[in-house]
């Protein structure tokens, strides 16, 4: 009996304990402070949200982790969470924590579908973190509304390969690239290989290429010196072992971030709820 009744008083003491404790603790604050593009690529676009967190208190909290969702009306578009343990949170201190969203081409286009070029679609950031103090978890949820501009999957593709009118030792290149959007699209690097069969023909590096204005598909063709040897063995495929194959190219184009894009992403920026 005795036994039961220490116990008891044991939890009764425990619980009082932690409420004087929650009752001493003022909660953190966490918001959006700003959104940052990272990248952009033909497959996705990398966003980062940097959220502003503040402990009011004297004393240092541990900011174990943070659990961050996206969606347009009942859709998700992307969720995920900060490995976990985030940081120590010293007292009185505001930081900045970096939260990277990769928003893929493919998840967006459904909620893309219907909506016209200049218009938009809006989105919610939320977000739940938690700090721990002497063993009590304290839970902090944070929402951000906005708008997100139309983002159209661009494309690119090769298209052909011709020999140059002079010197044999130099061919022609031509791309296509698509933009569907709103925005210019710049472009920083061509690179790879140019292939007929399994041989290098050529190599290209081109860092000189011109932006793509919106909406429009261009074309546009870069030059290079062939690889001899390359050549020899595929016109040797050809002709002697009749072994016909195809150019194709084998590489990537990168691009640079739109920046009327991140201008889209921050003009109306509500308040935080």
């Amino acid at each position: 009996m005795q036994s039961t009744v220490k116990k008891v008083l044991v939890v009764l003491a425990a619980a009082l304990l932690s409420n004087a404790l929650i009752g001493c603790i003022k909660p953190p604050t966490v918001k959006l402070h700003d959104i940052d593009i990272a990248g952009f690529d033909f497959n996705k676009i990398d966003l980062v949200f940097d959220v502003k967190v503040t402990n009011p208190n004297d004393f240092q909290l541990d900011f174990s982790d943070l659990a961050y969702c996206v969606t347009s009306g009942q859709t998700e578009i992307v969720s995920g969470a900060l490995p976990s343990p985030v940081m120590a949170l010293s007292g009185n201190e505001t930081t900045v924590v970096r939260v990277p969203v990769s928003l893929e081409f493919a998840g967006l286009a459904s909620l893309m579908h219907n909506v016209r070029a200049g218009e938009s679609i809006p989105y919610e950031f939320s977000s739940t973190s938690k700090f721990h103090f002497l063993g009590l978890k304290i839970p902090v949820r944070m929402k951000r509304k906005g708008r997100l501009p139309v983002l159209r999957k661009p494309g690119w593709r090769f298209r052909k390969a011709k020999f140059i009118k002079g010197p044999p030792s130099w061919l022609e290149l031509s791309f296509e690239v698509d933009n569907p959007n709103v925005f210019e699209l710049p472009l920083e690097q061509l690179s790879g290989a140019l292939k007929y069969g399994d041989d290098v023909v050529l190599r290209v590096n081109e860092p000189n290429l011109k932006p793509i204005p919106p909406g429009k598909t261009v074309m546009f063709v870069v030059r290079a010196r062939a690889d001899g040897r390359g050549v020899a063995r595929a016109i040797a495929k050809a002709l002697i072992s009749g072994q016909k194959k195809s150019f194709a190219f084998d590489g990537r184009l990168k691009m640079g971030v739109p920046k009327l894009l991140r201008k889209m992403l921050l003009e109306k920026e509500p308040k935080d709820e």
